[in-house]
């Protein structure tokens, strides 16, 4: 599977809570969320994305904390689906080779942040916001667990591809060992 694909297949996974949820429940904030919403991950995590799709058409630098921070994307979950279309389409569209710089604000102690400058690839950036997308929807999942118990979430909702294979594997093993007596 490319990681265009992935990046999509990713996406698709928040669609299922999108089209259901309640614009109430999607800005609710949720102590156990550290005080945010299900809108707030969202928009966190769409936000990225549109920043390497935008900054990496207008050059070839991706600066991930120069995002918009849109409060639209947190209240209301239908522009937020309409919002994951639109970046599905531009990903079919986005070119996965050569090299981009990538911006990142680096200080141990968070105090006084200093911006770095490292060389990546627009492949690479792809499969860090697949997996920054599932950190996002594993916390979402607490969340919808929370505001709408009543939605639905499938077995694969915010779980790496890699723990997915390893429970399947596990799975066939605990399920292929015969015991004698």
């Amino acid at each position: 599977m490319s990681t265009i694909v992935g990046a999509a297949q990713v996406l698709e996974t928040a669609k299922e809570y999108l089209s259901k949820i309640g614009a109430d429940q999607y800005s609710q904030k949720e102590e156990l969320l550290s005080g945010s919403s299900i809108g707030e991950h969202t928009r966190h995590f769409i936000e990225f994305f549109q920043c390497l799709l935008t900054q990496t058409s207008e050059g070839t630098t991706v600066d991930y904390s120069k995002r918009l921070r849109n409060q639209h994307l947190e209240t209301d979950p239908t522009h937020t689906l309409d919002t994951i279309n639109k970046i599905q389409d531009e990903l079919k569209l986005l070119g996965k080779s050569g090299q981009i710089g990538k911006v990142c604000q680096v200080d141990p102690q968070f105090q006084h942040a200093e911006n770095k400058s490292i060389s990546t690839t627009i492949e690479r950036e792809l499969l860090y916001n697949i997996e920054h997308t599932i950190h996002h929807l594993a916390i979402i999942k607490i969340g919808l667990k929370i505001v709408a118990p009543e939605i639905p979430i499938s077995d694969h909702f915010g779980v790496a591809a890699s723990t997915l294979e390893f429970r399947k594997n596990n799975q066939l093993k605990s399920t292929s060992f015969v015991e004698f007596n």
